[in-house]
């Protein structure tokens, strides 16, 4: 039982820390609410080194994350006419301002889809705490979001994140 609690005490500090790092990106690109593929880059900076270990065994790591998300916004505006640089597309984060956040914590309907998953995932570890590659496991089984059109523009499968993501956890010494 203590190990249950210990680790839902240590998963309200991760995920605080999960939820400030996916707003700086969020905001380091103009938007104002982070998506889920906000959360999966603020995931490769949590200390544990799960979700980063999981992005190395698929041959990617986060600078090529962000371009392949900055090509889906590319993409997504050439469709309905207006050709950028996918650089341009993706937010300018040199001279993109946003103010800072005056309402309680709000997440872009991906980013909220990908945070009930990481909930409802509670349940299948309850003395495991919440881990980097844990919100990889989440954004995987997400459809339509950024972030799973950015892993298949880097020819990453929802079923080859959830291995590595997973094998980044057992292989985990925490």
């Amino acid at each position: 039982m203590f190990a249950s609690v210990k680790a839902r005490f240590q998963d309200t500090k991760t995920i605080a820390l999960l939820c400030t790092q996916a707003e700086q990106s969020a905001r380091a690109e103009g938007r104002v609410k982070p998506g889920s593929e906000h959360f999966v880059l603020a995931a490769l900076q949590l200390p544990d080194d799960t979700a980063r270990h999981a992005f190395r065994s698929l041959g990617i790591d986060a600078n090529a994350f962000n371009k392949a998300i900055a090509t889906q916004f590319a993409d997504a505006l050439a469709a309905v006419g207006v050709v950028v640089e996918p650089s341009a597309a993706a937010g300018n984060t040199s001279s993109t301002h946003v103010a800072p956040a005056s309402t309680p914590y709000e997440a872009e309907p991906s980013g909220q889809a990908l945070m009930q998953r990481i909930a409802a995932s509670r349940n299948s570890r309850p003395t495991r705490c919440l881990m980097s590659a844990d919100v990889l496991l989440a954004s995987a089984q997400q459809e339509h979001s950024i972030a799973s059109r950015a892993f298949a523009s880097l020819g990453v499968s929802k079923q080859q994140l959830a291995d590595a993501a997973n094998q980044a956890i057992a292989g985990c010494r925490l």
